[in-house]
C-alpha cells in the first residue's frame, strides 16, 4: 500500500512543442532583500501598450513526501501555450519562489513573444531542489489587444526502476488588466 502513490505511472509525450531546460542554480541569485512582490508585479512599471494580460501562480511540486517525512524528487515542466491562432502575446516575468514564499529565480531577463499557438516550456531539474515541496511559478503576460487567454500548466514526474508517479497543476489568475 505504501508504493501506491509511486505505482500510478504515465508518460507524457509533447510533440512540436520547443523545451528549453533550465537550471536555477545557473539563473540570476536573488537577494534576501528583494523588492516586495506588490511592486515587482504592478502593471504600470512596464513601458507597453498593452491593455490585456494577466498575473498567473502556478503551483511546482520538485519534490513530494512519502513514507511518512522522506521525499520524492520530481522533474517539473513549465508549458506556457499561446492558445490564440491569431494573436501574439508577451511573457514579462516568470519567477520560481520556493515552499516559504522566498524568490529563488527569475527565468527570463527580458521579454519573449510568443507567435500564435507557440509553446515555451521551463525545466526544473530533478536534482534541484531549492523550490522545495511546495514551490511556485508567478507568471506576467500581456498582449496589445485582447486574446484567447494561454493556457499555462505544469507536469511533475518521476521514475525509479519499475515506479513511477506523475501528476499535473494549473495557473490561477491572482490579478487582471483589460478582462
Amino acid at each position: 500500500m505504501r508504493y501506491i502513490y509511486l505505482i500510478i505511472a504515465s508518460m507524457f509525450f509533447v510533440i512540436g512543442c520547443k523545451q528549453e531546460e533550465i537550471n536555477t542554480e545557473n539563473n540570476n541569485n536573488i537577494s534576501e532583500n528583494s523588492i516586495m512582490p506588490s511592486e515587482k508585479y504592478n502593471w504600470g512599471s512596464y513601458d507597453l501598450n498593452n491593455t490585456f494580460g494577466e498575473l498567473l501562480f502556478v503551483p511546482i511540486y520538485s519534490s513530494v513526501y512519502h513514507q511518512n517525512d522522506r521525499t520524492f524528487h520530481l522533474t517539473a515542466t513549465l508549458s506556457i501555450h499561446n492558445t490564440d491562432i491569431n494573436s501574439k502575446i508577451t511573457l514579462l516575468k516568470i519567477d520560481y519562489y520556493d515552499t516559504n514564499g522566498k524568490l529563488v529565480s527569475e527565468f527570463i531577463n527580458e521579454k519573449i513573444i510568443l507567435n500564435p499557438l507557440q509553446t515555451k516550456q521551463f525545466i526544473i531539474k530533478e536534482t534541484d531542489i531549492t523550490g522545495g515541496t511546495a514551490a511556485k511559478f508567478v507568471i506576467m503576460w500581456a498582449a496589445d489587444k485582447q486574446v484567447v487567454k494561454p493556457f499555462i500548466e505544469a507536469v511533475m514526474i518521476s521514475t525509479s526502476s519499475q515506479q513511477g508517479i506523475s501528476f499535473k497543476t494549473e495557473s490561477r489568475v491572482i490579478s487582471s488588466i483589460g478582462y
